[in-house]
């Protein structure tokens, strides 16, 4: 087990946002996340920095994005055990859990501009009932899953109270989204 538990947590669900890899011909093992928030990067790279003692590389790459790269063996086998077996998550202390919540919530998910809900998408059938479980466990209430024509699958959170429970519980690193929650909360109800 890892002292940090939360970040390690966040580690594995902010690599949804991202590629991990091996190239045979180099034996190269790793992971690259591209984003458009710089300071969320910087952020993952503190958690890889504190969890595996790993340096990584933020770059400008094309538009207004980013990207990082880690190099590593360590990181590649655990990131792939928990990509292709997500209920290992379920096994995992709350500490864990809440930064894996944090993670893929910063990654993958969205906070409405329009109305109180905050969702996250992905075409993985099996890592979105992860997260409901996961979010039912924490006794949010959870719409209906939503499926579109791409075959994205949509998980959201309705409502000021799970707005509010989530900005307490879990929240946010990524500052956009961060920032968005806030504003749909305003401070006297904190």
């Amino acid at each position: 087990m890892r002292k940090n538990s939360k970040l390690f947590g966040f580690i594995v669900g902010a690599s949804e946002d991202g590629y991990i890899y091996h190239r045979k011909d180099k034996n190269e093992y790793g992971l690259e996340v591209e984003q458009v928030s710089y300071k969320w990067l910087v952020y993952l790279q503190r958690a890889l920095k504190i969890i595996f003692n790993k340096n990584t590389k933020i770059r400008k790459v094309k538009g207004k994005y980013y990207r990082l790269n880690v190099y590593s063996k360590e990181i590649y086998l655990i990131l792939l055990k928990f990509h292709k077996h997500p209920r290992l998550i379920l096994k995992e202390n709350k500490a864990f859990q809440i930064g894996f919540l944090q993670g893929i919530f910063d990654a993958e998910g969205s906070v409405s501009l329009n109305s109180n809900h905050i969702r996250v998408s992905s075409k993985n059938l099996q890592l979105i009932r992860i997260i409901r479980k996961l979010l039912k466990n924490f006794n949010f209430r959870i719409a209906k899953l939503y499926k579109d024509k791409n075959n994205v699958i949509t998980l959201s959170l309705y409502g000021r109270d799970n707005l509010l429970k989530f900005y307490r519980c879990i929240g946010f690193n990524h500052p956009i989204k961060q920032k968005r929650l806030k504003n749909k909360i305003s401070c006297r109800s904190l």
